[in-house]
């Protein structure tokens, strides 16, 4: 999932404002918030990937007891 400035916003509890205000006054934290949205960008991505891969093992073999954990 890719997240807006709106939806970053909404799960901070801030403006939108305040997060564009961050980016020019605060590059630091602002880069900590945009590596932390990028970060459960990428879990999410890698979970969907973990289930349509147990899905093919299962199409193959249904008796296939793989976790791939």
């Amino acid at each position: 999932m890719k997240y807006t400035q709106r939806d970053k916003a909404r799960i901070l509890r801030i403006t939108t404002r305040t997060l564009q205000r961050w980016k020019t006054t605060k590059p630091e934290l602002y880069a900590l918030i945009e590596a932390g949205f990028k970060m459960r960008e990428n879990l999410a991505s890698q979970e969907l990937y973990h289930q349509e891969i147990l899905e093919l093992i299962k199409s193959v073999d249904p008796n296939s007891t793989h976790s791939l954990k």
